[in-house]
């Protein structure tokens, strides 16, 4: 795993980077739990540049911001189901019991 600032990415060693490391819009970013909030102030960052994008009319710029937005919410969504799901009850299963013949044949067959 490549460590990349908002946490590691899942590209292997040697690959070219087809994202030229806008990681946000990235599939194959892992974000570490730790850099949620970064993630929220890259988001609320993302919001100012879109509104000045629309003032402006800079129509490409804007698209790409809210595709890069989306993808910010996407990950941001993504990581608070993870955060749910790890601190929810476990459940647990014991070790399996395994016959000591349990697909085996005996010698004399």
């Amino acid at each position: 795993m490549r460590k990349v600032a908002l946490g590691v990415c899942g590209r292997d060693y040697g690959t070219p980077c087809a994202h030229e490391n806008a990681c946000v819009r990235c599939p194959l970013l892992r974000v570490d739990p730790a850099q949620i909030p970064r993630l929220e102030e890259i988001h609320a960052n993302l919001a100012d540049r879109l509104q000045e994008a629309n003032e402006q009319g800079w129509l490409g710029e804007v698209a790409a911001i809210e595709t890069t937005m989306a993808a910010a919410a996407r990950k941001l969504e993504a990581m608070r189901d993870l955060a749910t799901r790890t601190t929810s009850t476990s459940i647990h299963l014991g070790m399996p019991d395994i016959c000591p013949s349990a697909g085996r044949r005996s010698p004399d067959s």
